[in-house]
């Protein structure tokens, strides 16, 4: 893990740097000022009484992902990670240890050169980490990732895949290889990974590499599929552009030009699943982003009838059912 150790904070030369740094700083209301930025809203309670932290931050953009160098300076349990932020993160191991909660009862340690995977949107997380830790952690938009797995597998990943955490990585694994790679080039190329083309393609290894070991060991493989056709692609676009007229089957068919029977047909073969189907899901995706978004004043029914959706009590259920929680529970905590 030496090459990581030098982790945003040397050149391409080799010389310490202070180009990523966001904070050095003893004083925890400041500290999270700056990790609700780099992370979410999380609460942090130090191991031992009166210990104030001596925390450095370096953070750079990789495409829409964030790689960061943290340390706090004293032991610390981490919890009530903002499930509404929309992320998830992989924390790896560079210096000291930590301990990765998979399940009320069950935590999981990571030494040096060690991983964890958790999408902190779908599940909950708690963590400690040892006064001597030190971590270069990638923090990625959950969207992101699930986009490139309706990309990569034809179909929308099952969302056991999510909630699912889990330790990856070691001392001579592809990952760390991969993280390595990554530093290595912001230490070279810093403007290209942080406005050009080289961040997007980092951000899509990064996310292929996650997607991966989630399937290998949640235990859920993508099913085997074929490039989808025009007009299943053309459809499902159109379906996300009107998703709050809530087109019909028919709406969605004509706009494409074909028939309802040969696009129902298409989407069952390439996509699994039935237009209306993908149809839902785009639209309680886009009424959840509107509760976490959702200004002052705002109601559940004034944004539910925003996305057409007329029966309060249905369209509750199947939120709840969907993302585990009533839309009432998000919009109250969204607004705290």
């Amino acid at each position: 893990m030496e090459s990581l150790s030098g982790a945003l904070i040397m050149d391409a030369g080799g010389v310490m740097t202070d180009r990523h740094r966001l904070i050095v700083t003893r004083d925890f209301d400041e500290l999270e000022v700056f990790t609700r930025r780099v992370y979410m809203p999380y609460h942090v309670a130090p191991g031992a009484r009166c210990l104030a932290p001596e925390a450095d931050l370096h953070a750079v953009a990789v495409g829409q992902m964030t790689l960061s160098r943290f340390s706090y300076g004293i032991p610390v349990h981490l919890s009530d990670f903002f499930q509404q932020a929309g992320v998830g993160m992989v924390l790896t191991t560079i210096r000291g240890a930590a301990r990765h909660w998979s399940s009320a009862r069950t935590a999981v340690e990571t030494g040096v050169g060690e991983s964890f995977l958790v999408d902190t949107s779908r599940t909950d997380y708690q963590a400690s980490f040892n006064e001597d830790h030190l971590q270069v952690n990638v923090t990625f938009p959950h969207d992101c990732l699930e986009r490139l797995y309706l990309r990569w597998a034809g179909h929308p990943a099952d969302a056991r895949l999510w909630t699912t955490k889990l330790a990856i990585g070691g001392r001579a694994s592809a990952w760390n290889a991969l993280l390595e790679y990554c530093c290595r080039c912001v230490a070279e190329f810093p403007r290209q990974v942080a406005e050009g083309p080289l961040g997007r393609h980092l951000e899509e290894m990064l996310g292929m590499h996650m997607l991966m070991e989630w399937s290998a060991r949640a235990g859920v493989q993508p099913h085997p599929s074929t490039p989808a056709p025009r007009q299943v692609r053309q459809a499902e676009h159109y379906m996300r552009e009107n998703a709050r007229q809530a087109p019909t089957v028919g709406e969605v068919a004509q706009a494409v030009g074909v028939s309802v029977r040969g696009l129902s047909s298409a989407f069952r073969h390439f996509r699994r699943t039935t237009p209306m189907a993908f149809l839902r899901e785009v639209r309680l995706d886009g009424v959840r982003r509107a509760l976490i978004a959702a200004p002052e004043g705002a109601t559940v029914a004034s944004i539910a009838e925003q996305w057409g959706y007329a029966n309060l009590g249905a369209f509750a259920a199947r939120f709840r059912e969907r993302f585990g929680e009533y839309p009432s529970a998000l919009l109250r905590s969204s607004m705290r």
